[in-house]
């Protein structure tokens, strides 16, 4: 069960580790608060995308 949460974080924080990673921020450079912002922007994006593909899917848009 460990494994399994450590993976859905891992997955969670891949965004802005890897946008931090690539524009080399460190800790003592505020990684966290980077990541905490790619992080937000990449996921209420993908919310924003699935919303938008799910209500044209409803009754009322066909």
């Amino acid at each position: 069960m460990r494994a399994i949460l450590d993976t859905l974080i891992w997955l969670l924080l891949l965004p802005g580790d890897w946008v931090s990673d690539r524009l080399g921020v460190s800790k003592e450079e505020n990684r966290d608060l980077v990541r905490m912002l790619i992080n937000g922007f990449f996921w209420i994006t993908i919310a924003i995308i699935g919303l938008a593909i799910w209500t044209s899917t409803l009754p009322i848009y066909e």
